[in-house]
């Protein structure tokens, strides 16, 4: 929509808009536009979002013959989604902030100041969002392990015809693990710290996120046993290898520092799909 800039008096905005003193004054008392910025004095000022707004309504009018009643419905719900869209950006970008600050300086070291710094946002949108710092340590942990399976859910297993579609469906898969691997790693270990200086606090949210990520690693795999892509294998203990494998990787690649990380997931992937007796 078209805007202006800077401040307008009613008199200004309702010659831009085309719009009556009366029109206005009455589209506020009835909440369809927000009340003007007044002054110290009793001088009121409006901006673009109250020219956009008159346009909009002329817009929805302009449809047909409209309610003031189907007109305040229209623009309730375009509200609605504009302060859910708002609030999710803010929430996530005060995750994606809290992130970077955990992995830097633990929980422990990590103030609110710190977080809303980072997000540049102030401390009544942090309280806005998340009631203290623990619950926005948890909420770190969840997009971790739900967006390295969404990495991984390309190409479902479902799909597949052979056996080199199942390879390719795996190493796909575990090469979207191993994207997010040192994200996990680092959090998870924020996560563990925490649990150990605040047990009562921490070890049952450690707990749940542990489950968490092995319940959705092992669905995985046992959709490979239902489609007759692997033979029948105790999946939870899979799990709990590969996950030793995604945590011990930085270790490895410290041990075998000559090898790329390709050479790393090769050597392993070989041992989970073949084993370790000759063929």
């Amino acid at each position: 929509m078209e805007t202006t800039s800077g401040n307008m008096t009613v008199s200004e905005l309702a010659s831009l808009s085309e719009t009556p003193l009366s029109t206005i004054k009455f589209y506020i008392r009835e909440n369809l536009m927000a009340r003007p910025k007044k002054t110290r004095g009793t001088r009121a000022y409006y901006d673009a979002r109250h020219l956009n707004r008159l346009k909009l309504i002329k817009k929805i009018q302009a449809e047909g013959n409209v309610s003031l009643g189907k007109v305040k419905e229209i623009i309730g719900l375009i509200d609605e989604s504009d302060m859910a869209e708002s609030g999710a950006g803010v929430r996530d970008e005060i995750i994606s902030s809290a992130i970077a600050v955990f992995r830097e300086k633990g929980f422990e070291k990590t103030t609110i100041a710190d977080i809303v710094g980072a997000a540049q946002i102030g401390r009544s949108t942090f309280y806005s969002n998340f009631k203290n710092k623990k619950e926005l340590l948890l909420a770190c942990i969840r997009p971790i392990i739900f967006g390295e399976m969404q990495k991984g859910e390309a190409d479902e297993l479902a799909d597949v015809k052979d056996e080199a579609d199942i390879l390719s469906v795996i190493d796909k898969r575990a090469r979207a693990y191993f994207d997010v691997n040192p994200l996990w790693v680092d959090m998870v270990r924020v996560l563990r710290t925490a649990a150990m200086n605040d047990p009562e606090e921490f070890a049952e949210s450690l707990d749940e996120a542990l489950h968490l990520k092995i319940d959705l690693l092992k669905r995985g795999l046992e959709k490979g046993v239902r489609h007759d892509f692997f033979r029948e294998f105790n999946s939870t203990l899979m799990t709990i290898m590969l996950l030793g494998l995604q945590d011990y990787h930085g270790y490895l690649s410290k041990e075998q520092p000559d090898k790329t990380l390709e050479e790393l997931y090769d050597d392993a992937k070989d041992i989970m799909l073949y084993g370790i007796l000759k063929r």
